[in-house]
């Protein structure tokens, strides 16, 4: 069956902010997919306006490592770079080939990437030390799960967290909603969004869910959707994940 067949009268719902939802949605657009643009949540500067972030860059060499959990804080993190090529001089982990991606645009090598892009999968990719002066700079959104900050602890490291972008929630237009409630499915990228839409609807519509890595899985599945996973963290694997389910 052709991607045209596959996808005819189909119809999906991006969750994902607006200045990260073009590439999924051209993708999906160009497949034959009716998509429906919902943003849910809205990219933000912390509330101290990035000041820590600066802070934290400007005493870089202090790091052996730099954490960074999202493509939103790589693009956060690089932004606030005076010299990029300082970037190059530290150790970089990241979650997500996504992430990785962004460092890779400025010609920045990662050192890790794991193969099971979450926080979990990450931690056991990470090497241990007993050294006291090793020090890590975990670059993170502003309500991050504390899984990496505490297992990077346990493996003998000192952490300094530092948040460089908040997610906040966006206003959504009643009649956006109900067309949302009646696609076929919906791509959600992180927790968040799922509790979120699911306090506005009530309900797990449209019933079925395509979502990046098992965390966000097991929310959408303990909420009622029937769950579609896109294993890792890029554009790719979901549009991958959005082929499975429409021929499902």
């Amino acid at each position: 069956m052709n991607s045209e067949n596959l996808f005819s009268g189909k119809s999906v719902v991006i969750t994902r902010s607006s200045e990260q939802s073009e590439p999924l949605f051209s993708e999906l657009t160009n497949l034959g997919v009716k998509v429906i643009s919902l943003p849910l949540i809205t990219i933000a500067d912390p509330i101290d306006g990035g000041r820590e972030l600066l802070d934290k860059v400007r005493n870089l060499k202090k790091y052996n490592w730099v954490i960074v959990t999202s493509s939103n804080g790589a693009h956060r993190l690089i932004k606030t770079m005076q010299k990029v090529d300082d970037l190059k001089k530290t150790k970089i982990g990241v979650i997500g080939k996504a992430t990785a991606e962004v460092f890779e645009n400025f010609e920045i090598s990662v050192d890790l990437i794991p193969e099971r892009t979450f926080s979990e999968g990450f931690l056991e990719a990470f090497p241990s030390t007993s050294k006291e002066e090793n020090r890590i700079l975990l670059v993170q959104a502003e309500k991050a799960r504390p899984t990496i900050y505490e297992g990077l602890t346990k493996l003998g490291w000192q952490v300094e967290k530092v948040v460089a972008y908040r997610n906040i929630d966006t206003k959504i237009e009643k009649t956006l909603l109900s067309v949302a409630a009646d696609a076929d499915a919906i791509v959600f990228t992180a927790s968040s969004a799922i509790n979120r839409y699911y306090e506005i609807i009530g309900v797990p519509k449209p019933p079925d869910a395509i979502c990046i890595g098992p965390i966000t899985a097991e929310t959408a599945r303990n909420l009622g959707w029937r769950v579609f996973e896109a294993r890792e963290q890029s554009v790719k694997d979901l549009v991958e994940a959005v082929k499975q389910w429409a021929g499902s």
